[in-house]
């Protein structure tokens, strides 16, 4: 038997009704290259295990007790054989000729680390094209949405690919440490493409190469939410690789303003941590970020001040001319029909105004 260059690993949650096409697709692709199967599963009550051991013998089944994503990812790359390890969503599906062509491209260069194809929804839109970053520190999918415009060209670099479906170096996986637990999942592929180009490899996209995606398979069934723990994860993204806008991205963070204050204390140390300084340290810049947003928002209001600081003298101008409107409606004899005298409200606010003008 021909040992395998292609470890699949498939983390897998409650997604049995995706399972099949998943495995099946891949089980074509040994075809392409060598490969072996491994799922990893994180604690599914779908009944997920009963059906990849009945259908898919042949498939190597690791059960991992705790709903983990990036640890789940770990444990199966650290089973794996062979030069390359392929991260897999359940809801994903290789199309003919998708493995070989990644595979292909990554011998081609010794120092690519990772590869991901197209990846394209069901309905023929890109999902995403590889990993972008912008001016103010987020990151996003390339192309999502956008109409597939057909057979590519040849491999191009990009930041990093998306976990969805990626072939990861081996090698490069183990030299920074794969994926980062700490996360969970959501921007743990920014951080694995960040740490990867900062150890010397880069990755590739191969538009040649095509992979359809569902999407949000199995996070659609969890608890948590994609935009709450992407941004917690967004501020773990920074504190390891841009230390000189930590402090002032942690400040006008969402999730750091509206997070629970036990949510926060428990970030703290992680935070510490990748910015390779002390707790004390991360408060310091966390409470001088904190003095200069105080310090700009007390700018803002004292200019906003200044464009009105005629506001006293029209308010005392407005009150005045309400004050003598209700005098005139006070004096028409329409004011003494029933239920059309003055208001107890307006009756206080015209004295008031009187009292104003006695003084």
């Amino acid at each position: 038997m021909t040992a395998p260059r292609v470890t699949v690993v498939v983390v897998n949650w409650n997604g049995r009704e995706f399972l099949g096409a998943c495995l099946r697709a891949v089980a074509a692709a040994a075809a392409e290259a060598p490969l072996h199967t491994i799922l990893v599963d994180n604690g599914s009550t779908d009944g997920s295990q009963e059906f990849v051991r009945r259908e898919f013998p042949a498939v190597e089944f690791v059960q991992h007790e705790r709903n983990d994503y990036t640890a789940a990812n770990n444990l199966g790359v650290a089973r794996a054989a062979g030069d390359y390890a392929l991260l897999l969503n359940t809801d994903a599906t290789l199309r003919p000729g998708c493995l070989g062509r990644l595979v292909a491209a990554l011998d081609a260069e010794p120092r690519a680390g990772a590869a991901a194809p197209k990846i394209v929804y069901p309905d023929g839109r890109l999902c995403t094209t590889g990993i972008a970053q912008r001016d103010d520190l987020y990151w996003f999918d390339r192309d999502q949405g956008a109409p597939d415009p057909g057979p590519g060209g040849p491999p191009e670099r990009v930041l990093g690919v998306s976990g969805c479906c990626a072939l990861f170096r081996t090698a490069a996986w183990r030299q920074v440490g794969g994926q980062d637990e700490d996360f969970h999942m959501y921007y743990e592929d920014v951080d694995l493409a960040l740490r990867l180009g900062a150890a010397g490899w880069h990755s590739l996209y191969v538009p040649a190469a095509v992979c359809e995606h569902v999407g949000h398979g199995s996070i659609r069934k969890a608890p948590t939410w994609k935009d709450e723990l992407g941004e917690r994860n967004r501020l773990l993204v920074l504190a390891r690789h841009f230390g000189d806008r930590f402090a002032a991205e942690l400040v006008r963070s969402p999730w750091f303003q509206s997070a629970a204050p036990a949510q926060v204390r428990e970030l703290l140390p992680k935070l510490a941590a990748r910015r390779g300084a002390g707790r004390d340290d991360v408060l310091l810049d966390l409470l001088l970020a904190l003095r200069d947003a105080v310090r700009a928002h007390a700018g803002e209001l004292d200019a906003r001040w200044g464009e009105h600081r005629n506001l006293p003298k029209i308010l005392g101008e407005r009150e005045q001319w309400i004050a003598t409107l209700l005098e005139e409606v006070a004096r028409l004899r329409l004011w003494r029909l029933p239920g059309r005298r003055l208001k107890p409200a307006e009756r206080a606010f015209l004295d008031r105004v009187r009292g104003r003008r006695r003084e």
